[in-house]
């Protein structure tokens, strides 16, 4: 592996670039110093002279002169590394994450019959299924529910944040694919309020998609609605089929009325592009908010230097009584 000198350089720096607890300890550091170089003086002031004169010098030793210092210099980092410990050093680690705050959306999508029309290219169904599913990229970080009804409604999916999941179960919706004929609005809007109205997320709305009235099922829109209400769930309503005259025209009262219940919003979507603004719309009143999350992490290096002293008084130990020792004050 290359060596990167630039890149150990900012480890090491990175490494003693340390936070105090209590940095008043480190000003005991100049202590040891000075008591040990007091008793050099003193012990050099002590030692008995004898003046003798040789013709010539005897050589000295500076080697020896010089490894008669080791004890004491090892002892002055013993009691160093002890104040250190005693002053709490540590290292902060920042740490930053993004933290987003979703909403919890169930997406319902009439499936019935009706919606094959083509007044709408390619079809009110398929071009709800395109515009949904672009919709559901742009809300990667949002929990959603996917429910398809015709005559009954059907969970598609969970409420879930998997986008993958999600498109694919989008993808095979199909007008045969309930057996029961009919627009069950009621019914699907009480499906959709089942998986989100235990969410402790406060936000929380349903997309209800469709292009008639309720014909089906068991639950009456308004009562659906109301439910909805009780749980802090915003209804958006989109009403999908062009003005023109059709064989299969939208009736828009039952739409509005669940949308006006729940303080939501209606919507008319005539062709393709409308449907698109209309979903961009929606994302844009019910974004996510992205925070910015940071914290630190406080690891404290008390105990290496605690075990550098305790390293640092054993070699102290061994040097004072081994024959090193008797060595040096020889």
């Amino acid at each position: 592996m290359k060596f990167n000198p630039l890149y150990s350089w900012h480890q090491i720096q990175a490494f003693f670039t340390f936070e105090w607890e209590n940095s008043l300890f480190l000003y005991g550091l100049i202590w040891p110093f000075i008591v040990y170089f007091i008793k050099y003086l003193r012990q050099r002031g002590n030692q008995p002279r004898l003046e003798i004169s040789l013709s010539v010098p005897l050589p000295q030793n500076r080697l020896s002169m010089l490894l008669s210092y080791v004890p004491m210099a090892i002892q002055i980092l013993c009691i160093s590394s002890l104040i250190i410990v005693a002053a709490g050093p540590y290292r902060v680690i920042k740490h930053q994450k993004k933290q987003v705050e979703g909403i919890d959306i169930a997406l319902a999508l009439d499936i019935s019959s009706s919606m094959q029309t083509r007044d709408i290219s390619p079809s009110r169904l398929e071009t709800a299924k395109i515009m949904g599913k672009s919709f559901i990229r742009q809300r990667s970080h949002d929990p959603i529910a996917l429910v398809a009804f015709a005559g009954a409604p059907y969970l598609a999916s969970p409420i879930t944040t998997d986008t993958a999941f999600l498109l694919h179960q989008l993808q095979q919706f199909q007008t045969k694919q309930i057996v029961e004929e009919g627009t069950a609005l009621g019914d699907a809007l009480g499906m959709c309020i089942n998986q989100i109205r235990d969410s402790e997320n406060p936000k929380k709305i349903s997309i209800l998609i469709s292009d008639g009235n309720n014909t089906a099922g068991n639950l009456d829109p308004a009562t659906s609605a109301e439910l909805a209400k009780n749980f802090n769930i915003k209804v958006y309503t989109i009403a999908v089929g062009s003005l023109q005259p059709s064989a299969d025209p939208v009736d828009e009262s039952t739409l509005r009325e669940i949308a006006s219940l729940t303080k939501g919003k209606f919507f008319r979507a005539t062709n393709g592009q409308a449907l698109q603004q209309i979903f961009q719309e929606i994302d844009k009143m019910e974004a996510s908010v992205v925070k910015n999350v940071t914290w630190e992490e406080h690891i404290s290096l008390s105990y290496l230097f605690a075990e550098i002293s305790l390293i640092l008084f054993f070699i102290s130990l061994w040097v004072r009584f081994s024959w090193i020792g008797n060595s040096l004050e020889d």
